[in-house]
């Protein structure tokens, strides 16, 4: 960060540049719904020993209201229903409410509301608890969105947040593929400087890190490694990429693992409203 830079203006042109990046060097299909293509790899497996959604009732209460900006496929949002009286989930993608509907039907969890917007544009009323689970990542301008997460809010606010970006696994495959270093999209110590620069000092307590996983069989780890670099089938792109899976992953019991992965860290960032 330059010495006239903000950290709100730093979390925002980091979040830009990312974004133009990935525009500029996609050779893809742009799917109206940017998360569709891989809505079907976030169904969630639901524990109900979750231990962020354990953490966060203990905020709301049995009888407490819950607002989960983000909500995506439900995997905090359906156990963590469970333990409070009502939540409700803002998703702007219609293939995560689908995947969030699925999931709460099978797990019986009625007391889920689904807003179908954007949390910029989400019209709804207060909560005990106000969070966002991996949901940052996304946002182009920071400081407008928390400020509305702290308006809302009536007893606690929380942010849940990796240590490096969430796809920080295939960061190697950029380079080999794209021929430059993949940019970093604002993370857990970018979210930290915002909030203080904007008069919060969050608690911050650390999760259980997200373990590497496998990438499935050879043709679903191609398939997912193309979509998560925005590579379109028969490139030359594709072909760059077919080298770079021998040079980086290897096969164990038929799946396939990327060499040398480290865990991501997990933290929650957490404050009482009505500071900013």
């Amino acid at each position: 960060m330059t010495s006239h830079e903000t950290a709100i203006k730093r979390h925002d042109r980091m979040w830009r540049e990312e974004r133009d990046q990935a525009e500029r060097l996609r050779s893809d299909h742009v799917a109206s719904d940017h998360w569709q293509p891989n809505a079907s790899t976030f169904q969630p497996v639901i524990d109900e020993r979750e231990p962020v959604a354990d953490a966060l009732a203990q905020w709301a209460g049995p009888d407490g209201r819950v607002i989960d900006v983000g909500a995506g496929g439900g995997r905090i949002a359906v156990p963590l229903a469970r333990r409070v009286r009502e939540l409700v989930a803002v998703e702007p993608s219609e293939s995560m409410r689908d995947v969030l509907t699925r999931a709460a039907d099978e797990h019986g969890a009625d007391n889920i509301e689904i807003v179908a917007s954007t949390w910029e544009d989400a019209d709804v009323a207060p909560a005990d608890l106000v969070f966002a689970a991996h949901v940052t990542y996304s946002v182009p301008r920071i400081e407008p969105f928390l400020r509305k997460m702290d308006r809302a809010a009536t007893g606690r606010v929380a942010l849940v947040t990796f240590g490096d970006p969430a796809q920080h696994v295939f960061a190697p495959f950029w380079k080999q593929v794209h021929g430059e270093e993949r940019l970093r999209l604002p993370v857990r110590n970018e979210l930290i400087a915002v909030l203080r620069e904007m008069g919060v000092d969050p608690r911050i307590d650390p999760r259980p890190p997200r373990m590497p996983a496998s990438f499935g069989t050879p043709e679903e780890a191609f398939d997912l490694a193309r979509r998560r670099l925005f590579i379109g089938e028969g490139t030359p792109a594709a072909t760059r990429l077919h080298n770079a899976m021998r040079a980086l992953t290897e096969e164990r019991d038929g799946e396939v693992w990327v060499n040398h992965a480290t865990p991501n860290e997990i933290s929650m960032l957490s404050w009482k409203p009505g500071r900013m």
